[in-house]
């Protein structure tokens, strides 16, 4: 359905132009690709609880509960949980402008969403309130949000922060591929389609989530479903795209274009999801802010300080502006002394300078959106 009189213009970087820029695939545009679902996602998870029980049952082990996944050499919990803050102001001001800080409860939403991707956190950890930041819980969060009136907002927010949580777990817990079992992200990229990486890939991120936030942050109004969904889509798959471009994608420890024999063609489907998906944002008169956030991947991953510090594998130190913002809208201490514990814990191994602890190989393979441009392969230090 095409709008009257689009809210936005169209991209710049579209279906028509994509074939001008060789870092991000020479061969340009290969769609209309099938956005359908051919993997069912729950059986997978279920496997994996199948083989933490089997090895628990043999008395091996498993990965360790709140492991540090960031790769710059965290130290301590509150380097990760004020970095994950201090990521999510960025984010928000690359979303919304000056207006980053119009509703704080969308922030702390966004900064559980962010710090789940950072470290290894149980589910019911989260939801039961056991892990906090700043001395707030999901569960405070969640009685914010209802004393503020959020409604359907909230439970849909809310439902997808919990998703997220079960499949960033499924997903850290994972053991590596063998002759034994495939692994879950490995059964994902041998999906005949590039669909299910793409949804799994925004379910991991809650790009959702983050969608619902930027609308209320921005003031849109009411917004329609397929809206949220694919300016969520768009916001990961531009993310993707430009770390790519910068080298930063191989280092993710998932991918979703990676496969064996048909990495290629995965790498053109998901360059070209992206391309179909943000235009019909456009054209169907999508409010200019989703329609930004979809496309904001190419600005973030440039100049925010989270995938600077990815590229160089260590942390920057926060600036005085950024400690007044974080003091401001989340308060002054990050963790507390349970959490300080279980992470030191966790990561006990690393952070005594060992490398006889980790899930897989400590070199990767370069991989890239693109098989055009060639990338020197780079050391990744997994998780203690």
């Amino acid at each position: 359905m095409k709008a009257d009189r689009p809210a936005t213009t169209r991209s710049r970087y579209n279906k028509h132009t994509a074939h001008l820029y060789a870092v991000m695939g020479g061969d340009g545009y290969a769609g209309p690709v099938a956005q359908c679902h051919e993997v069912n996602v729950w059986p997978l998870l279920e496997k994996v609880t199948e083989r933490w029980d089997a090895v628990q049952a043999r008395g091996g082990g498993t990965p360790e509960h709140y492991s540090d996944w960031t790769k710059k050499r965290d130290t301590e919990a509150a380097d990760t949980v004020s970095r994950a803050c201090r990521d999510t102001i960025q984010w928000m001001a690359c979303w919304c402008g000056e207006r980053f800080d119009a509703d704080p409860l969308g922030l702390h939403y966004i900064a559980f969403a962010t710090v789940i991707d950072d470290i290894c956190i149980p589910p019911l950890d989260l939801v039961q309130g056991r892990f906090r930041m700043y001395g707030r819980s999901v569960p405070d969060l969640v009685r914010a949000m209802d004393a503020a009136g959020w409604g359907r907002d909230a439970v849909h927010a809310l439902l997808s922060l919990v998703r997220q949580a079960i499949v960033q777990y499924a997903e850290k817990m994972d053991f590596p591929p063998g002759d034994e079992h495939v692994g879950l992200q490995a059964a994902l990229n041998d999906s005949p389609n590039m669909w299910d990486g793409v949804m799994f890939r925004g379910n991991t991120g809650n790009a959702y989530g983050t969608a619902i936030m930027v609308a209320r942050n921005s003031a849109t109004g009411p917004v329609s479903f397929p809206w949220l969904m694919d300016s969520a889509i768009c916001d990961c798959l531009s993310m993707d795209l430009c770390k790519s471009a910068l080298g930063i994608y191989s280092t993710d420890d998932h991918q979703p274009t990676s496969s064996t024999h048909r990495a290629d063609e995965r790498k053109a489907s998901y360059r070209s999801i992206y391309l179909d998906l943000i235009d019909d944002l456009v054209f169907a008169g999508a409010p200019e802010p989703l329609v930004h956030f979809g496309r904001s991947g190419f600005l973030f991953v440039q100049i925010q300080d989270r995938y600077q510090e990815r590229r160089q594998g260590r942390r920057f130190p926060l600036a005085p502006p950024m400690l007044r913002e974080l003091e401001r809208l989340f308060g002054e201490v990050p963790t507390d002394e349970w959490l300080d514990e279980a992470f030191t814990a966790a990561n006990r191994i690393r952070l005594a300078g060992s490398h006889g602890h980790t899930r897989a190989q400590e070199v990767e393979p370069p991989h890239r959106l693109h098989p055009s441009v060639p990338q020197e392969t780079r050391a990744t230090r997994l998780p203690a």
